[in-house]
């Protein structure tokens, strides 16, 4: 058996409102999604039981359980937030602190932040309750 990516990729875009993403192909929306997949798996969800580096062109090799994929889905979150928080910061950068105040808002990079914040907590929290429950606690 095997998971397939659009799995994780519905479980992703239920917890995003991104407009763009609609926009675009369903090409280059595949290729946007596998790479936020591809950096979730590799850079914030090293601790899966499952080795997420056995794909194909469909999906993961081994069955991932609803935990790991919502584990890998609130990671690719974070990927996708973090996008977006470099963006703000590059147009904050580029237009100046007084401009992009008035017209972004004075708090648009700091809820960017707050979020990110709430969302490396739930991140955490989600993988100590998976190493916890795989883990053998016969010995005690």
């Amino acid at each position: 058996m095997s998971t397939p990516f659009e799995s994780i990729y519905q479980k992703f875009l239920i917890e995003i409102d991104d407009y763009e993403l609609a926009l675009i192909d369903d090409e280059s929306l595949s290729d946007t999604l596998r790479g936020y997949l591809s950096s979730a798996s590799g850079l914030h969800f090293k601790k899966c039981r499952k080795d997420l580096s056995k794909v194909d062109d469909i999906g993961f090799l081994e069955t991932l359980t609803l935990e790991e994929e919502h584990i890998l889905a609130l990671c690719m979150k974070k990927v996708w937030l973090s996008s977006k928080l470099m963006n703000a910061d590059l147009m904050r950068k580029e237009i100046g602190d007084r401009d992009y105040k008035a017209v972004q808002g004075t708090g648009y990079i700091k809820e960017l932040r707050t979020t990110m914040a709430s969302l490396d907590k739930e991140i955490e929290n989600a993988t100590v309750d998976y190493t916890y429950t795989l883990s053998d606690l016969g010995e005690w």
